[in-house]
């Protein structure tokens, strides 16, 4: 179109026509184009007073500019401390947070894997895919680090360490947006950014340039009141044109305005939900500081590396106090306080309440600079002092957040005048100012503060003026109780269910005890008619009986905390109890016992060495909220609790924690598949601590194992003991197994029974045993089915037993353990088998059972046992086709070895004589037989008659096991005096006899006084 021509007003079109889109050449344009469709209205970029474009120069220059600039503005930290505020440097403040990615929130349509990221990581492509997400929302509750996090990622980026792929970043807090849509009612989109970048010209150019990489930051979604609805807006994609803030932040994240710009929006949990699942492309979460950060934080908080130490013992001891400054925002007011207390060797606080009320005592003789000669009387003086300004400005707080429905309280230095609320009060370390032209704006340092202003009001409007502000008035002639209040908030927050105020309830529950009213003894009115102040009792009645009620499992965690802010623990420990005997719901927890056992976890004193779920049933989120616990723990097990792949990969991201202290991992019989070993891999190859697992009775296959095979092979992984029995392995596997074990130098211990290796698996696998750099000592090859298969679960010929032999004899076989039970190893095999122990004097453990040994080669075996050097301490011969001719040659055996402590000859035909036999040479007091298995002999009643006798003499003995023979009730009586004068031996196993019912329980209670 020539220079100078107009197009017309309202040209239209008829469905089905066609319309030609001008080309517009020049610089400017007079106005916007606006293209109607139905009911939707697209206003075009090319309308608005274009700018010509930046020059490469000018944008090299402004890249430069705009990086220092950015450097500058996030350079330093403000913190507080005794002698005032004070700049710190970011970079040497910062301490890390736990980064997850995935939606684990309860709302979540579809629950997606968690796994940690590194911040620096949040906008690198996902793993298997090539682009990175363009809009990423980061959640977290308030004080958990999200925009400390945001500056430590644009300082990362200015400097040139993090974000190297964007040109320029822009960051906007949403607290200032919302008051910047007071004063505006529209801006465009170069506006915005100059109002917060006013160095940059050519704005409109700049943004405009789709080779230009951007990042908008929109920190705390939460914050403010702007209003961002994304099912009613314009669309809207003139770069240059006037909008509504909120329609011009929905039209960035919907992609509409600068398509190529990424996004990254930081929120707490529960607003994040108001944008649209399909406009974001990645969900991450911090969940705050691990153990270790904890610690740090501390650290480089304080000069005074003595006084570092005693805050440290504090926090441990007080495991209350440790576990919530997993929010660093708390950490910052529990150092201020300990900072005070433990200088002047006051109590320590014990709860949240308390440690928030010492906290505004604190700032209060700070301001007033009476730090020095603190006692009560001061401090009482001083809060009277202040005592309507506070209690104003938790008026304020109050009618804003829980009135209004504000989650962040914003409020003007007229509104502070209009309530008659003290400057000095608000900027003393309480709030923090948001400059907006000539105005000063102001919000709470924390939400957590806020929240405890609001909670305080509360509390005061009712012991000061008896109104229960809440809005439910007392009923005349009613008893005014202050538990009431409590019983009335706590509904409240039941019935809304969002989560909001997530400390209100907690520190108004918390005001009602005598501790923290002495503390505020200065806000109380003294006139005598409060004598009993303290409601503890009656709300922590309440609320232990709204724990019994079918609520949430979040809102469980509320309940909890607020116990806790009583110093109530006996839910807690009725929780514990539970837990140790098992008696949760008959094996089956509910997502909020889950929830509430995975808090009584969490804030034990005790230390527990295994977190034991093999008895419950648990659900997919119970699952979820337990496993997060297993890093308190030394070990897990989670046998047949059908935690799935999903599961463990909840597991070991707990297993690659720092704070992690796991060492014993027990996942059998779930049900698990190669997936699991992807996530096991990645997290064994990393972790220094994990000693045993158990993965038996599970789904890995060939594929799973080799995973792991890999991962043992890195030199971190400090793996000793692997279970992997039953788990359809073949001889597909051995090789890569054999690699490992050539390299590997801390697995000790290898248990492969239960699958089908083979003899070609067992061939590549004596390769790498006869290697001498293999440090296996113990290995578990029993097999599937006695008698039926060949050797380790095959068709073959029992061949194998020559394979056995070419180790046993090898001069660098390292066995000490070995199983070999269920082979189906002939006769001639086992009389193989046993001929290559001769001079061997490293075994110490060897299971024969169910394969075809026979009394020639138990003969044989006790040669072996009586030989110079022998250091056989277990043998196991169950179902090995004894008979009592070979009792004589094995009882001869006790005569002269003394290393044999434990010996299984059950289910042969050994007989009342054969069993007579083999116990006669027990009473030699070279004997050091210590667990003895008799168990389906073919034992009758005729033997049991000299009971006492036999084995009145035996020193060693502490475990016997006669279960499955033929005794009957005639033999009880027997049995019971044996039972009660026998009190070296421990444990006697007598089930799956012929005693009636009546008898069974008689000898069962005699065990009972015997333990």
């Amino acid at each position: 179109m020539a220079a100078g021509h107009r197009i017309k007003n309202n040209l239209s079109v008829s469905s089905g026509g066609k319309v030609f889109a001008p080309n517009i050449q020049s610089d400017k344009s007079s106005g916007p184009l606006n293209i109607s469709m139905g009911n939707k209205t697209i206003v075009n970029h090319y309308g608005g007073a274009y700018e010509k474009k930046l020059s490469g120069t000018d944008l090299k220059k402004l890249k430069v500019i705009h990086k220092k600039k950015s450097e500058e503005a996030v350079e330093y930290l403000i913190e507080t401390e005794k002698k005032g505020k004070k700049r710190v440097l970011l970079r040497e403040r910062f301490i890390n947070v736990r980064i997850t990615e995935g939606d684990s929130s309860e709302n979540a349509k579809e629950k997606s894997e968690e796994r940690v990221i590194e911040y620096r990581d949040i906008f690198s492509p996902v793993s298997g895919q090539s682009r990175e997400p363009l809009t990423v929302v980061t959640k977290g509750l308030a004080g958990i680090g999200k925009s400390v996090l945001v500056q430590k990622l644009i300082y990362d980026w200015a400097t040139g360490a993090a974000l190297s792929e964007y040109d320029f970043i822009f960051s906007f807090p949403f607290r200032e947006l919302s008051l910047l849509s007071t004063v505006k009612q529209e801006i465009s989109l170069p506006d915005l950014v100059k109002q917060y970048y006013p160095y940059i010209e050519k704005c409109a150019s700049l943004l405009a340039n789709e080779s230009i990489r951007m990042l908008f930051i929109f920190d705390g979604l939460s914050d403010g009141d702007l209003e961002v609805d994304f099912n009613k807006h314009i669309v809207y994609r003139d770069v240059t044109g006037a909008i509504a803030l909120g329609a011009l932040l929905v039209n960035l994240i919907k992609k509409e305005l600068i398509p190529t710009a990424s996004i990254w929006i930081t929120t707490r949990p529960g607003t994040k939900n108001s944008i649209p699942a399909h406009n974001i492309s990645r969900v991450t979460e911090i969940t705050g500081f691990r153990d270790q950060e904890k610690e740090d934080y501390f650290r480089r908080r304080c000069e005074d590396q003595a006084l570092t130490q005693r805050m440290l013992q504090v926090m441990k001891k007080q495991r209350n106090l440790f576990f919530m400054c997993t929010v660093p925002a708390f950490c910052s007011i529990l150092f201020s306080v300990l900072e005070t207390v433990l200088d002047a060797q006051d109590e320590i606080p014990q709860t949240l309440t308390e440690v928030y009320s010492h906290f505004l005592v604190h700032l209060i003789l700070f301001q007033e600079e009476k730090l020095e000669v603190v006692n009560k009387d001061t401090q009482v003086r001083s809060l009277k002092s202040k005592h309507d300004s506070i209690l104003a400005l938790g008026k304020l707080s109050f009618e804003k957040s829980n009135i209004k429905g504000c989650d962040t309280v914003l409020f003007s230095e007229e509104e502070l005048k209009q309530n008659n609320i003290e400057l000095s009060l608000v900027c003393g370390g309480l709030c923090k100012e948001i400059a907006d032209g000539s105005k000063s704006n102001y919000s709470f340092v924390h939400l957590a503060v806020q929240e405890y202003f609001a909670a305080l009001y509360v509390f005061l409007a009712f012991y000061n003026q008896k109104k229960n502000v809440l809005g439910k008035s007392f009923k005349l002639f009613e008893k005014q109780s202050y538990s009431q209040i409590c019983k009335e908030a706590c509904a409240s927050a039941i019935k809304d269910g969002k989560g909001r105020q997530e400390f209100f309830l907690r520190f108004l529950c918390g005001l009602g005890t005598a501790k923290s009213q002495q503390f505020l003894e200065g806000l109380l009115a003294s006139d005598g008619k409060n004598k009993e102040r303290d409601d503890s009792k009656k709300i922590a009645k309440f609320l232990k009986k709204t724990l019994q009620a079918n609520i949430p499992p979040e809102q469980t965690i509320d309940i909890l905390h607020c116990l806790n802010e009583l110093n109530d623990t006996s839910a807690l420990e009725e929780i514990k109890a539970a837990f140790k005997s098992g008696n949760f719901s008959s094996g089956s927890l509910s997502p909020a016992q889950c929830s509430a056992l995975a808090f009584v976890l969490q804030m034990s004193e005790e230390s527990y060495q295994e977190l034991d779920l093999s008895m419950y049933k648990l659900p997919s989120i119970g699952i979820r909220r337990l496993l997060l616990t297993a890093n308190y723990f030394t070990g897990i097990k989670l046998s047949g609790a059908n935690i799935r792949d999903c599961g463990v990969k909840i597991l070991t991201d707990v297993m690659r924690s720092q704070d992690c202290k796991l060492q014993n991992v027990k996942l059998d019989g779930n049900n698990l598949t190669h997936k699991s070993c992807e996530h096991l891999a990645t997290a064994l190859a990393d972790n220094h601590k994990i000693i045993l697992l158990d993965l038996s009775d599970n789904n890995i296959q060939d594929k799973g194992f080799i995973l792991l095979c890999k991962a043992l092979e890195a030199q971190k992984c400090s793996l000793q003991m692997l279970s992997v029995g039953g788990n359809k392995l073949t001889s597909a596997c051995c090789k890569d197994l054999a690699k490992m074990l050539g390299v590997n130098n801390t697995l000790v211990e290898l248990d492969l029974s239960h699958n089908r290796i083979g003899e070609n698996g067992l061939q590549e696998l004596s390769e790498a045993l006869k290697n001498e750099s293999c440090k296996l000592q113990k290995l578990g090859l029993n097999s599937i089915f006695a008698f039926e298969f060949g050797i380790m679960g095959t068709y073959e010929d029992a061949s194998g037993a020559g394979i056995i032999c070419d180790i046993l004899k090898s001069k660098n076989c390292t066995l000490q353990s070995l199983g070999l039970a269920k082979n189906s190893f002939t006769e001639n095999g086992c009389a193989e088998l046993i001929k290559s122990l001769k001079g061997n004097q490293i075994l110490t453990e060897l299971d024969l059972g169910s394969n075809n040994v026979q009394n020639e080669g138990m003969a044989a075996l006790c040669d072996i046992l009586t030989e110079k050097g022998c250091k056989i301490q277990s043998l196991k011969v169950a179902n090995a086709k004894l008979t009592s001719d070979c009792c004589a040659r094995l009882a001869s055996v006790f005569n002269t070895n003394q290393t044999l402590t434990e010996l299984d000859v059950s289910m042969n035909e050994l007989g009342n004589d054969g069993v007579t036999m083999l116990l006669s040479s027990l009473k030699d007091s070279r004997c050091k037989l210590q667990k003895l298995g008799l168990s389906k002999t073919n034992l009758t009643d005729a033997w049991s008659i000299d009971l006492k006798a036999t084995f009145a003499t035996l020193q060693e003995l502490v475990e016997l096991d006669l279960s499955h023979n033929k005794f009957t009730d005639k033999s009880v009586q027997r049995f019971s005096e044996f039972i009660l004068h026998c009190v070296k031996i421990k444990t006697v196993r007598l089930e799956k006899n012929r005693f009636s019912a009546k008898e069974y329980k008689t000898l069962e209670d005699l065990k009972k006084i015997q333990d």
